[in-house]
């Protein structure tokens, strides 16, 4: 939910996005480049859209630039009733803003494997150190493993399963706002100049 114009303006001018435009100048072959080439770019590669996002979420900037809709006294009930809509999403969105993109699987992978492996060592250690069940009990031992690692895979698998439920419903409310918003300035409950921040 990003308002292209205002990301052209921000590569171009600030810093925080020097090496996406310094690529689009690489690309389009000119020393500098216009806010409408800019933009013009951005609707071509969607990479530099998708480095633009994965900027602002390292740097904890938010992609989410609906601005909050306000109600006036004098909208009619469908107009006020669309903008309490758009709010209500606009809100889910900011929420469910970390679940923007698919699961990245490896990244689950490694962090779940880890924290397994990390549990399996502290489990091996505290063995070896107070009991001598490596040698009465050894198949109790490698059980404890397994079952520690059987664990971690169900909490991966749940993890990606909720990551993608979280997805599907961010894509739905994107969806969902972008119509309104259509609809409201079709309608002319929204002027474009006030719909992002």
């Amino acid at each position: 939910m990003l308002n292209l114009e205002k990301v052209a303006r921000q590569i171009k001018e600030e810093g925080l996005y020097t090496f996406i435009y310094n690529e689009m100048k690489e690309i389009a072959g000119k020393g500098e480049l216009s806010e409408k080439e800019v933009l013009h770019l951005l609707k071509e590669e969607p990479k530099f859209l998708q480095d633009y996002k994965t900027l602002n979420t390292q740097s904890e900037i938010s992609n989410i630039q609906i601005a909050q809709q306000e109600i006036f006294d004098t909208d009619s009930a469908e107009c006020k009733e669309l903008k309490e809509t758009i709010n209500r999403n606009r809100k889910e969105l900011i929420k469910l803003e970390p679940y923007e993109s698919k699961p990245d699987s490896m990244l689950y992978a490694v962090w779940i494997g880890s924290a397994t492996i990390f549990l399996i060592f502290v489990i091996h250690n505290l063995i070896v150190l107070y009991t001598f069940w490596y040698e009465n009990y050894p198949l109790l031992v490698y059980t404890s493993y397994m079952v520690v690692c059987v664990l971690g895979y169900v909490y991966y698998r749940k993890r990606i399963k909720d990551h993608i439920r979280k997805y599907l419903l961010f894509k739905q409310i994107e969806k969902e706002t972008k119509e309104l918003i259509k609809k409201g300035i079709e309608e002319g409950y929204l002027s474009r100049s006030k719909i992002y921040e």
